[in-house]
């Protein structure tokens, strides 16, 4: 029978350690609580050197293997989801973890139900075991699952992370789907072109020379494009991966990411996408939290903590710093128009008024989830005749130019 080493705290407050046998650590932990002991401490005892452990190797490809996986948001939807259902079936805690536990395939993400379990069985919460991963359950999730914990609807809160988080990835794919196509355009746009100059331009090139006559100016200036480009070619890769190495390195700097956080939102086009998936994102997060019992300061922390935006993160803790000061949360929204439009500012003061703050952020969050839509299809049916406009532009130019090239060598051949 395995043996564990404990650390407890008896009635009289003094702290005691020991070992005892069980068939688990639930049971341990369950035998120390009889007793009326405050559990610190539990862990089963590490086996004897002169045990068989597994080789060496093996167990540095199996930690390996752990720490390269990773976990995908998907994957943690589905998990809450299955887990609020065992939940509500009558299933404990520690037996939907290893329900759930024995089931899962990743191998980083059946560690971390393993370590949740273990914590539960020695007497840890749930959202407490959760804290510890917090890259896999961030900090607005274990904070509506607390307030669950602590009244009792776990299983319902549970659901309701599940559902805002499966709109959340839903809104994000939609945005990058929408991406896609025009990239693609692009792409096979600069892939054309290359084509066109380095290869099939330097062949003709010669035989228009040879042909004699004035060459037109477009041929004239695709020649030239064919000639230096072939003969800098190393030096434009270079240049080119020098501007994305340097590009990428002022986005990581704290000032350099401010800065184009700031004014994506002002962008043509494309600054009202960013504005809106920001008032979405905000709206959702933080009614969910308001709705599950959270204050409205630890909300506005862990609403923080969600938001990738190093700009609209400052105006958030502008916020926490007006509302420790006692004012409302209406007044520095309506001060942070660079982000979130006055509609924001105004219905939340009408919540605050009518004691319905979630209720006025859901209705906002549905409706600019609607002009989000609109905004991104108004986006794709205006990118793509502009991205097939300049793919056929490109190509356009570089034919009639090698056309009235030809033709222009064939007049001078005639005249000589």
């Amino acid at each position: 029978m395995p043996q564990y080493s404990y650390q407890v705290v008896g009635g009289d407050g003094k702290t005691a350690r020991g070992t005892l046998a069980a068939a688990s650590l639930s049971e341990a932990a369950a035998a120390l609580r009889r007793q009326g002991l405050a559990i610190t401490s539990l862990k089963e005892r590490e086996l004897p050197a002169a045990a068989e452990p597994a080789p060496a190797s093996s167990i540095d490809l199996k930690s390996l293997l752990i720490r390269i996986s990773r976990v995908k948001q998907s994957d943690v939807v589905v998990l809450l989801w299955q887990m609020a259902a065992l939940i509500a079936s009558g299933v404990t805690i520690t037996n939907s973890l290893s329900v759930l536990e024995a089931q899962c395939r990743n191998r980083r993400l059946k560690f971390i139900l393993s370590s949740v379990r273990r914590d539960v069985e020695a007497g840890q919460s749930l959202t407490d075991a959760m804290e510890r991963f917090p890259k896999t359950f961030p900090p607005m999730v274990t904070s509506v699952l607390k307030t669950g914990e602590a009244t009792g609807l776990l299983d319902t809160t549970m659901e309701r992370v599940a559902a805002y988080w499966e709109e959340k990835l839903a809104l994000l794919g939609r945005i990058i789907t929408s991406s896609v196509y025009p990239a693609i355009v692009l792409l096979v746009s600069l892939g054309v072109a290359y084509y066109m100059v380095s290869h099939v331009i330097p062949s003709i090139a010669p035989l228009l020379a040879m042909m004699g006559g004035e060459m037109p100016w477009a041929t004239e200036v695709l020649v030239y494009i064919a000639d230096n480009l072939s003969a800098n070619l190393t030096k434009l890769g270079i240049g080119l991966a020098a501007l994305a190495v340097v590009m990428a390195g002022v986005y990581h700097l704290p000032a350099g990411r401010y800065f184009i956080d700031r004014h994506k939102t002002r962008l043509p086009l494309l600054g009202s996408i960013f504005q809106y998936a920001i008032v979405v994102h905000f709206a959702r997060t933080f009614s969910l939290l308001i709705n599950s019992g959270v204050s409205v300061l630890e909300a506005l922390k862990a609403t923080r903590e969600t938001i990738g935006n190093k700009a609209v993160k400052r105006v958030i803790d502008r916020m926490i710093d007006r509302v420790l000061h006692g004012e409302s949360l209406s007044e520095p929204l309506l001060r942070a128009g660079n982000y979130f439009p006055p509609m924001i500012g105004n219905m939340v003061k009408v919540g605050e008024e009518t004691g319905q703050v979630d209720a006025s952020l859901t209705m906002v969050a549905g409706i600019y989830a609607k002009l989000l839509e609109e905004r991104i299809n108004k986006m794709i049916s205006l990118m793509e005749p502009l991205l097939l406009l300049v793919l056929g532009g490109m190509v356009g130019f570089i034919a009639a130019a090698l056309v009235s090239g030809i033709l222009a060598s064939y007049g001078g051949m005639a005249a000589g």
